[in-house]
């Protein structure tokens, strides 16, 4: 069963990214999209959302 939960968080994490990286966002201030958690990207996301 955690290997389920594993890949649906990592497929979340990957959605994320390709949201970003569709609005043109590479990365935060000092990490990569890839090495930041699914809640920071998810952070990163809504903050990106709320601006347009």
């Amino acid at each position: 069963m955690p290997n389920h939960f594993q890949n649906a968080n990592e497929q979340k994490k990957d959605d994320l990214i390709v949201k970003l990286l569709d609005r043109g966002i590479y990365k935060t201030k000092n990490q990569q999209l890839y090495e930041l958690s699914l809640s920071e990207l998810e952070h990163a996301y809504q903050q990106i959302a709320k601006a347009h």
